[in-house]
């Protein structure tokens, strides 16, 4: 969020004067991206003129910025309390309460917003964005479609009512919002990414492919859209090419566990089964209760022939997701190959209980 209300018409006298001139400043700094330095100067300004709702609003637009909702929440509240009437603010407290999670108060507070200025077309996509988060979403979309006919230049309109329509599964639609977006300005690498993720969806691979090299190629380091580019390629039985992605996306972002998960997936497929169980063992590292690679890590270890060690990464993952059937179902395989028979007939038993399909094992 980068509105903070418009600045006085009269000047004040000369201390409001100079927090004004702080305050453009803060406005400049924050617009820049350089949100610390941009705190540092709306405290400024208030310390100068505590009565300035301007200078609270973009304080709490900062904190909001930087991740601090709670603070931001305060500022915010205090710049409506001191201007029932700024609009700005109303809708800035809105996106805070949002990511708070509190989306109730924040559909009053966007409703505000639009009540007092019906043609503010960045509260009505907020209002849109609320909405679908309360499950609301015929109204969001109704909200969306507003912003983006009072603003059609509007990228951040236009993404968020593709994000919405994401959210309703109208991935066609959603990817006319998103091909909106790259119409206005084509260097927006999320809107690629956006676009890739909708032609994926429906099954559209190759042209997935393009519109994720799009993004990569503005965006260098995008994990996400490198990940999603892997599993495009792995859609269509590229695992090599897909293992390469998976590699950059890890390369930008260490601690990315899907990301390792999918790169062991592809090594897999390409019989590079101690690599796959590498990158396994770092998404296990990362998020311990991750079913999924336990279960597939075993099967890698199974398929080096390490069955003590794969019955001991089926138990990890039975253990996180105690109703996967299929886990059940290779803890058993496993624990027959090393001959323990009563064993693996439990593990079978516990298997088709939970799926019919493993009956008879």
């Amino acid at each position: 969020m980068d509105d903070f209300g418009d600045p006085p018409a009269e000047d004040r006298y000369d201390a409001a004067e100079t927090a004004e001139q702080v305050l453009e400043e803060a406005v400049s700094r924050f617009r820049q991206g350089r949100n610390s330095e941009a705190l540092d100067l709306f405290d400024r300004a208030i310390a100068l003129d505590p009565g300035s709702s301007r200078a609270w609003n973009g304080r709490g637009a900062v904190l909001g910025n930087l991740g601090r909702f709670s603070e931001a929440l305060e500022s915010c509240d205090t710049a409506v309390g001191l201007d029932p009437g700024a609009y700005k603010a109303w809708s800035n407290r809105g996106w805070v309460l949002g990511y708070l999670g509190r989306n109730a108060e924040a559909l009053e507070s966007l409703d505000r917003a639009v009540r007092l200025l019906p043609e503010f077309a960045e509260a009505w996509s907020l209002r849109g964005w609320v909405l679908a988060a309360l499950g609301r979403y015929p109204e969001a979309l109704e909200s969306c479609d507003t912003a983006t006919r009072l603003s059609p230049e509007d990228v951040e309109a236009w993404n968020m009512q593709g994000n919405v329509l994401a959210a309703c599964g109208q991935h066609e639609e959603a990817l006319r919002s998103y091909d909106r977006i790259i119409e206005i300005d084509p260097g927006i690498a999320g809107a690629w990414f956006n676009r890739a993720n909708m032609l994926a969806a429906l099954d559209r691979h190759d042209d997935a492919l393009d519109a994720y090299d799009q993004a990569v190629a503005g965006a260098p380091d995008y994990a996400e859209a490198w990940n999603n580019r892997g599993n495009s390629c792995m859609a269509l039985g590229r695992p090599a090419d897909a293992a390469a992605s998976y590699a950059r996306a890890v390369s930008a972002r260490p601690d990315y566990a899907e990301a390792w998960y999918n790169s062991g997936s592809a090594l897999s497929e390409l019989g590079r089964h101690g690599d796959a169980v590498a990158a396994y063992d770092t998404a296990t590292g990362l998020r311990p209760a991750y079913a999924e690679a336990w279960y597939n890590r075993g099967l890698s270890l199974a398929a080096l022939g390490r069955d003590d060690d794969a019955v001991a990464s089926f138990d990890r993952a039975i253990a996180a997701s105690p109703d996967d059937a299929s886990a059940w179902y290779s803890r058993g395989n496993a624990l027959r190959r090393l001959g323990r028979e009563e064993e693996a007939r439990a593990a079978h038993d516990r298997a088709a209980a939970l799926d019919p399909k493993y009956a008879g094992a």
